[in-house]
This record gives structure tokens, C-alpha cells and sequence, in this order.
């Protein structure tokens, strides 16, 4: 299964929701190419930087043209948001 960004506990305990917008590379294999990641915009650092963490053990779809897999670069929200 896909490892889904840890919520912050500090930001949790505190209320506070947020989003990445992240932009990465998936390579062939459907991995985020190390070092590929940008952090289009935040609102918070510690979002970003769970994002940042568990990116690495994400799988993605990789892109086909033609019916070979390609890279692609890809831009991606992730939302954290309290469950009541």
C-alpha cells in the first residue's frame, strides 16, 4: 500500500489543517526520483517536511506514451485534515 504523510503531532494537537503542493519526478517504476522533490507552496514547514519523509515509500502510476513507460514530472496536493 502507499505510505500516506504522517500528520504532525504538534499541528494536530493544535487544530491546524493544511495542504502541499508538491511538485516530483515519478520515474518508470512509479518511485519519486530522489532529490526530483519541490515544494510548491505550504502552509505550514512541518507539512511539507512529512510530505518530504514519506515520499520515498510512495508508489505512483508511471506514465505511458505509446505504451512505454516514461518519467514524469508531476505536481501533487496532499491534504491534512482532521478527522472528527
Amino acid at each position: 500500500g502507499s505510505s500516506q504523510p504522517r500528520y504532525p503531532d504538534i499541528l494536530r494537537q493544535a487544530g491546524v489543517e493544511g495542504e502541499v503542493l508538491a511538485m516530483f519526478v515519478v520515474d518508470t517504476t512509479g518511485k519519486v526520483e530522489p532529490g526530483s522533490f519541490k515544494v510548491l507552496k505550504t502552509t505550514h514547514d512541518l507539512f511539507a517536511q512529512s510530505v518530504r519523509t514519506a515520499l520515498p515509500g510512495m508508489r505512483f502510476i508511471p506514465a505511458e506514451v505509446g505504451g512505454r513507460k516514461v518519467k514524469q514530472l508531476v505536481q501533487q496536493p496532499f491534504t491534512f485534515a482532521i478527522t472528527r
